[in-house]
């Protein structure tokens, strides 16, 4: 441009450029307020992990199936990671239902396995409540296993 050193002109177009610039930063600054407190805060964060409760005994010869199959591959999974794990196991299956065989903090979950119950059994547990109990490979595979898959993601 005529009557303007090349000095003035870098000086004009950086002013300009800045003076360009505040708007776009105070919109960007917005549009960030405005998503953060449109953000999706409905799902409260867990207080405390699901807990997932196997009760078996020593002489319960699906139980140790489980322990050795199933039971190993879930323990190396991410789910389990994710929960907190918990065993009531006793010597014997006439001894599943003996306090003996369930620590203290535990037994108030013991009425709910129901007369028609067998072991393995599992309890899955969250804020203290049961949400689920199923016995025998066949309900871990296809509705236990699920479900904790499910409450862990």
């Amino acid at each position: 441009m005529k009557g303007f050193s090349d000095t003035a002109w870098r000086q004009r177009v950086r002013s300009r450029t800045k003076a360009a610039a505040r708007p776009i930063g105070v919109v960007a600054l917005l549009a960030f307020v405005a998503v953060t407190a449109a953000w999706d805060t409905s799902y409260p964060a867990r207080s405390s992990p699901v807990t997932v409760l196997y009760v078996g005994a020593a002489d319960c010869a699906p139980c140790r199936n489980w322990q050795s199959g199933d039971g190993a591959q879930f323990r190396a999974s991410a789910e389990f990671a994710r929960v907190t794990y918990r065993e009531v196991k006793s010597p014997t299956l006439r001894d599943v239902l003996k306090d003996e065989s369930w620590p203290d903090d535990l037994r108030r979950y013991r009425g709910q396995l129901g007369r028609d119950a067998g072991v393995p059994l599992w309890i899955i547990v969250d804020d203290g409540e049961v949400l689920l109990r199923g016995f025998g490979a066949s309900q871990w595979q296809g509705v236990i296993l699920p479900r904790i898959r499910a409450l862990t993601r």
